[in-house]
């Protein structure tokens, strides 16, 4: 009988494993001593806020160059000193194909009959000068605001155009339109990276409440072509999904909808609904899909809004042409965003006292997002800190402010004071807001 050791065989495989989990739960273990050193000095929260400024935005299928970092670092430390000239371009671009729409939504401008400009589709050479000038600074495109987007027969090649600089490019749309197989390969082959759609409803009766003329199974139908030109095509953009904003209408359908969302193929995104008036669900059972943060409005500084005339407004919320900043129509963008309006409107933003009237006129001096930062400059000169300050309004307080704000016009005159507060309407459904689509997930924890 042979005496000795026993000798035991590993499998190469089965020792890579044991070692890669070893070296994680040291990293792991390092990890945790690190954080606490660091928290020790006092140079944790610093180095995680460089980390945070540093990191770029999660927008599928952007091209991150050296110019695009470089820029979006810039118009970060631009944004974060309040600086009112920039040297930087925006890193976001919401422009409107067109602001007309099929559909007539009741507490939306377009929907409601509202005028803000003359109906138009945005003019191709115009949209084609836009993307010279700032596509190679872009990370993400919306082709969408106040209008359907689809209308626009030179979507696709706006569309492509944009895709072909690595620029990610999102739609959202009603999809309540016309719509064949061959535009289905179209959206596909323009290379859309997502495409979103409004359907608050898993039945008619309850979807055409909010979307007035809407036709339920002609979305769906039209879902099921943009799928089966991908697998045509073999290719898996654009991501679909599913926005349903949550009513008191609606609020029972939610699950029907999460199932149906999943036998699309399509992610979904659930969010409570911005109304005019008082929000419908003050006890909080759904969330809005944006919250109020702590911060200078980023759209000053990092994000544009172009319109279907080429009128420059300084955000989404702004409908009407007597809000614009200024136009690209017949200048370049470089002169609009620094023009004497944006920078006023920035320099809001370290104070709003003693305004001249002409200043007071700017959707920005009255913007929620506005007083709040002048409130939390005072809190913070007090010696307090984030935690004990309340933003003191939410999505809805701000869906209502841009809603209810009307220009006083006059025959032949196009540049006339706003009137500020509720203006007498036609009673309105319940409405919900169309954003940029995001996964059910990323909605929990905003």
């Amino acid at each position: 009988m042979q005496s000795g050791r026993v000798e035991v065989a590993v499998a190469p495989t089965h020792v890579s494993s044991l070692l890669s989990r070893s070296w994680a739960v040291a990293r792991r273990r390092a990890g945790r001593l690190s954080t606490r050193a660091l928290r020790k000095v006092g140079a944790y929260e610093p180095l995680c806020r460089f980390g945070d400024f540093l990191r770029p935005p999660k927008y599928p299928g952007v091209r991150l160059t050296p110019r695009r970092l470089l820029n979006l670092w810039l118009v970060r430390y631009q944004h974060s000193r309040g600086h009112t000239k920039l040297w930087g371009h925006p890193v976001v671009l919401t422009i409107e194909s067109t602001n007309a729409c099929n559909l007539r939504c009741p507490d939306c401008f377009t929907g409601s009959g509202e005028v803000g400009r003359a109906k138009s589709m945005l003019p191709l050479p115009l949209y084609e000068r836009v993307l010279h000038e700032l596509g190679d600074y872009l990370l993400h495109v919306e082709f969408y605001n106040w209008g359907e987007p689809l209308l626009n027969k030179d979507i696709y090649e706006m569309i492509r155009l944009a895709a072909r600089k690595r620029v990610s490019t999102i739609v959202s749309t009603n999809f309540s339109i016309p719509f064949d197989a061959a535009r289905a390969r179209k959206l596909v082959s323009s290379g859309l990276g997502t495409l979103g759609v409004s359907i608050d409803g898993a039945h008619q009766e309850s979807y055409e409440k909010y979307r007035v003329r809407g036709a339920l199974e002609r979305v769906l139908d039209n879902v099921r072509l943009v799928n089966e030109a991908k697998r045509e095509l073999s290719s898996t953009t654009p991501q679909l999904f599913w926005e349903f904003h949550v009513f008191q209408h609606n609020r029972d359908e939610v699950e029907q909808a999460r199932a149906m969302a999943q036998d699309l193929g399509m992610q979904i995104s659930v969010d409570k609904g911005w109304v005019a008036g008082p929000e419908w669900d003050p006890e909080a059972n759904f969330r809005f899909s944006v919250v109020p943060s702590l911060e200078r409005c980023d759209y000053l500084w990092l994000r544009a809004v172009v319109n279907n005339d080429g009128g420059v407004a300084p955000c989404c919320g702004a409908f009407y042409k007597e809000d614009d900043y200024g136009s690209v129509a017949d200048r370049s963008f470089k002169e609009v965003w620094n023009n004497q309006s944006f920078q006023q409107a920035r320099r809001l933003y370290r104070t709003r006292g003693n305004a001249s009237e002409s200043l007071r006129r700017l959707i920005c001096y009255d913007c929620p997002q506005t007083v709040m930062w002048e409130r939390y400059e005072q809190h913070r000169a007090h010696g307090l800190g984030k935690a004990s300050f309340a933003p003191g309004y939410n999505a809805n307080d701000g869906f209502n402010y841009f809603f209810n704000r009307r220009p006083r016009r006059a025959a032949g005159n196009d540049d006339l004071s706003v009137t500020k507060g509720p203006v007498k309407k036609p009673k309105r459904a319940a409405h919900g807001w169309t954003g940029t689509p995001r996964a059910e997930s990323e909605n929990r924890s905003s």
